[in-house]
């Protein structure tokens, strides 16, 4: 009896045992990807690895509904699982990318319906879906003549595809009661128009036309309108201005600028001047901040008066040398004291235990006394990142050891360039959070360090929260962004190197609120994700204006 019930006592340390050990031989991560892909009435492809999205350019006369794939090339072992709905031989379509028809087992049916997006997956040790869209190559052009046979139309036509609507600008004292078409394109080069658009000549009211082809039919919505002249909005930055205003493409604009006081004019040069969907951009460049400027703006025949307007002054990151710290309690804090603080890090949450993940370092410097190190290591129960930021650490999460931060700093000008210097020590990811697995995180991948510059008009700073159960990390694609710019390193990087960001701009009119300068020695930080021991040197940060 007592050697049964050691028996049993010994069974159940082994099972305990065993439930303690974590299998962390992760399966090797091959991305299934489109490498090439061609149909029938191929003209190009467009394939995005980010997003997995394809879209195919076919010729105006390839009918979507049945289109042969002629080539697939994807990654090495991928095995294929094209879209069940459309195909048109689900069982005969092939398992395995393809160079050529001839390359495929006789029986083999290659056919798809691509009138609407369709989803393939590629499967290796993950499966990733593809979107694979088609699009035609159809040409829409109208060229319209006056009464007298004179050219009377002003620059290009608004073409909205979406809403199936088209305007054509003429000059403002033409007769829309006698006009002549000359071209009139709104489908297919094979699809049928009715009313016939040759035979119309009143266009004092917008025109609807039935376009037919491949069994399907659009209504389209043709109005010709005067061309009236333009309502401009200008944007002064600090050593640039943007004017933008309605014209059609092809319009003539002449813009000429002078700080107020002198005597001759600069020109916009016509390189400098962008037309988009019924209306055009200018920049005047190579102005002084804080400056008052004068402009006047001619566009098409209308000449508008003469304006001013005053350019936004510099302004540079505070500490940008990294040279001021100060120890607050157990946290090394990246300011004097005393002083205002701009820039903080995750010290506040790792310091508790004693452990500053960020900090100054006086051996490794580009310029100056010191720079900043940024180190990642595990800290008694979690991966933390080495991170700096412009912004505010909070507190830590209710019952966890996770972070909370403000992300941001006011900031109401608009620069065109991070400049810095850095350095990395990059070590193969060792810490993976089970529950947030990441596809370019695995372990035994080379760590990679994150910079990124944001600006924005949100009304407050940004709140960023880790813990999974609340998450709320900082998103690029945020609709409150007005520039970004990012630089990823996924290698050791040994000599003092210097990164240029240049903002991307989504918006030139739209007035920022906030910056946001982030950089992490982990890029999947937040996911507590990342190499023991990766490193990055930051120094001599810059805001550079153009």
């Amino acid at each position: 009896m007592m050697r049964y019930k050691k028996y049993i006592i010994y069974l159940f340390i082994i099972n305990l045992l065993a439930g303690c050990i974590e299998n962390d031989i992760p399966y090797p991560v091959i991305k299934g990807e489109i490498k090439e892909i061609e149909t029938d009435g191929f003209i190009s492809a467009s394939i995005n690895k980010e997003t997995r999205e394809v879209v195919i350019l076919v010729d105006d006369t390839t009918d979507l509904r049945d289109v042969r794939i002629t080539k697939l090339l994807v990654s090495e072992d991928v095995k294929i699982t094209p879209d069940t709905l459309a195909c048109k031989d689900y069982n005969h379509f092939p398992d395995t990318g393809f160079a050529s028809l001839d390359s495929l087992a006789t029986g083999a049916n290659t056919h798809i319906d691509l009138s609407s997006p369709v989803h393939f997956v590629l499967s290796t040790y993950q499966d990733y879906i593809w979107q694979i869209t088609a699009k035609r190559n159809i040409q829409r052009s109208f060229k319209l003549k006056g009464a007298d046979g004179q050219d009377v139309q002003v620059g290009i036509p608004l073409v909205d595809e979406q809403n199936k609507q088209v305007i054509i600008y003429v000059e403002e004292k033409t007769d829309l009661s006698r006009l002549s078409v000359e071209e009139f394109v709104l489908g297919s080069s094979i699809a049928k128009t009715e009313p016939e658009p040759m035979r119309i000549t009143d266009f004092r009211r917008p025109l609807k036309f039935k376009v037919t082809a491949f069994g399907e039919t659009e209504e389209w919505t043709v109005s010709v309108v005067h061309f009236t002249g333009s309502s401009i909005t200008l944007s002064a930055w600090s050593k640039r201005a943007y004017l933008v205003g309605d014209a059609a493409e092809g319009t003539a604009i002449d813009i000429k600028y002078r700080k107020q006081g002198e005597e001759e004019w600069d020109r916009v040069f016509d390189d400098e001047i962008e037309f988009s969907n019924g209306s055009f951009t200018a920049v005047m460049r190579h102005l002084s901040p804080s400056t008052v400027y004068e402009y006047q703006a001619t566009v098409g025949s209308q000449v508008n008066d003469i304006r001013t307007f005053t350019t936004d002054p510099v302004s540079q990151l505070p500490n940008p040398g990294f040279e001021d710290w100060w120890k607050d309690g157990k946290a090394w804090m990246i300011y004097a004291e005393g002083g205002d603080m701009f820039w903080d890090s995750g010290n506040g949450g790792a310091a508790v235990i004693g452990k500053n993940v960020t900090n100054y370092d006086e051996t490794v410097v580009h310029g100056g006394r010191r720079s900043a190190r940024l180190g990642s290591e595990w800290v008694v129960i979690k991966f933390a990142a080495g991170n700096i930021f412009t912004g505010k650490f909070v507190d830590l999460d209710t019952n966890s050891s996770d972070g909370i931060l403000d992300f941001g700093r006011p900031f109401t000008v608009r620069p065109t360039t991070l400049k810095g210097w850095f350095k990395y020590t990059s070590t193969p990811i060792t810490r993976v959070s089970a529950d947030d697995p990441i596809e370019d995180a695995q372990k035994g991948m080379n760590d990679k360090a994150h910079i990124y510059i944001a600006l924005g008009d949100w009304d407050a700073p940004v709140r960023i929260r880790t813990m999974k159960s609340a998450r709320q990390l900082f998103d690029k694609n945020d609709s409150h962004i007005i520039a970004y710019q990012e630089m990823i390193v996924d290698k050791t990087v040994s000599n003092w190197t210097e990164f240029k960001l240049k903002l991307d701009y989504r918006s030139l009119t739209r007035k920022p609120k906030y910056i946001l300068i982030v950089a992490s020695a982990s890029k999947y930080g937040d996911y507590f994700t990342g190499g023991e021991g990766s490193t990055l040197w930051i120094d001599d940060f810059e805001l550079i204006y153009e």
